[in-house]
């Protein structure tokens, strides 16, 4: 099914999606850049400076989702919930159609990153997540990294299923999250910079999707917030 997208760079799959998926790709990106700045700095931490965009292909997997799906305002039922579940499947396969074949344009240093993100990102620290099940440290840094960041994101922009929630809303829920949802340490770490983090989402929030895509590169390399 994959050879629909030979030609097309994973990038490109990107902006096939709903423009809400566009933004909420773009934010992810630039919030795991700001929160690998206070990750410790152990041996592999040169691997952090490629969190940020294997993030942003986090979500690639929904291209295979029934855009009506993703637009949906209204209750999803079990089978649609079941669709939206594969995304994560769906971008495994994918990611490997594009490693197998040489297209994408994703660097072959930075497939096993976005491959993680995007395979794994649902998964809980307690087990419960999906599409496998893995549980603490078993779940792949990058995507734990990209979880927190994707779950605030997702409450505090508007979506087609819910308007956006408030900042304390988003702490609150990934505090009582911390050690079920969310790798503890990292959810601490992430409390620990909420004030920046809402003060970074404002800036976010104040431009369109098109120059928020130039402006992302100003936001990861800009003063740390």
């Amino acid at each position: 099914m994959f050879e629909f997208f030979q030609g097309l760079t994973a990038d490109e799959l990107i902006h096939m999606l709903p423009e809400d998926q566009i933004r909420h790709s773009l934010n992810v990106e630039i919030l795991v850049g700001k929160l690998v700045e206070w990750l410790p700095k152990p041996e592999e931490a040169q691997l952090f400076d490629y969190y940020s965009k294997a993030a942003y292909f986090h979500d690639i997997g929904k291209v295979c989702v029934p855009p009506y799906i993703l637009s949906k305002t209204g209750a999803l039922t079990v089978e649609e919930r079941y669709i939206i579940r594969c995304h994560t499947i769906y971008a495994q396969d994918l990611l490997a159609f594009y490693r197998e074949s040489g297209s994408g344009e994703i660097p072959i240093f930075l497939l096993p990153l976005t491959v993680q993100a995007a395979v794994y990102h649902h998964e809980w620290w307690n087990g419960k997540g999906y599409p496998y099940g893995l549980s603490g440290a078993d779940i792949p840094y990058v995507a734990r990294v990209t979880s927190i960041c994707d779950a605030y994101d997702a409450m505090v922009s508007n979506r087609p299923y819910h308007q956006a929630f408030t900042h304390e809303y988003a702490c609150e829920e990934i505090r009582r999250g911390a050690g079920t949802q969310f790798d503890p340490l990292l959810a601490k770490l992430f409390l620990k910079h909420e004030n920046e983090i809402e003060c970074m989402f404002q800036e976010i929030c104040a431009y369109p999707t098109d120059k928020l895509e130039i402006e992302k590169k100003r936001l990861l390399i800009s003063k740390q917030i």
